[in-house]
């Protein structure tokens, strides 16, 4: 499957070509993928990055996919030192002065782009950042992302509840949710089956 196909399908199943409801589609399969993202604990939706902290700058930038973050690793001379999140009163206590430098132990959500750390750090620092993220979304100009490859089902049916709710046709949106509870529980099974595999795997060669 593909955003073409699956746009077609959605007019095939719902058996609705208008003009008003092929104009909704996108925000079907936008607010479906938004759902997905929240519910599948897939690696899919991990990433890592690096980045730096700047000397004497407490301030580090979060990458722009970003939805959680994970964990924030410290970078010197190939060791990793996981740095621990706490409250922004707590930040203000430990170190109310982010002129003075020392070695970053903690960080904190400054606002939605930013988080910033304590002590501010007295020189540059390479931080590895570990976050979930959303998929590039699905458009005549992306016609595959994960989900389509993977979870074709699901983003199917979980658009097509969308599409029953705006044709007020609540009777097919209830079938297609219990389709769309389905194919994630089944996505999640699936994942379990392939971490539990690995994790053998890992055990064995360890």
């Amino acid at each position: 499957m593909n955003y073409t196909t699956l746009v077609q399908n959605i007019k095939d199943f719902m058996e609705d070509d208008g003009t008003e409801f092929s104009a909704a589609i996108d925000t079907f399969i936008d607010i479906t993928e938004l759902k997905l993202s929240r519910e599948l604990r897939i690696p899919a939706f991990r990433r890592r990055a690096t980045s730096t902290l700047t000397a004497n700058d407490p301030f580090i930038s979060m990458p722009t996919d970003m939805v959680s973050l994970e964990n924030l690793h410290l970078i010197e001379s190939n060791s990793r030192t996981l740095l621990q999140l706490r409250s922004d009163e707590f930040m203000m206590e430990y170190w109310p002065d982010r002129t003075a430098t020392g070695s970053p132990r903690y960080y904190a959500y400054f606002d939605d782009d930013t988080m910033y750390v304590a002590p501010t750090p007295g020189s540059n620092i390479s931080v590895e950042i570990s976050y979930r993220r959303r998929l590039p979304a699905l458009s005549s100009s992306n016609l595959t992302n994960w989900l389509t490859d993977n979870a074709s089902d699901a983003l199917l049916y979980g658009s097509l509840v969308e599409a029953a709710a705006f044709n007020r046709n609540y009777a097919l949106q209830e079938r297609y949710m219990a389709m769309y509870q389905k194919a994630v529980q089944d996505i999640t099974q699936e994942q379990q089956v392939r971490n539990s595999i690995d994790n053998m795997y890992q055990r064995n060669e360890g």
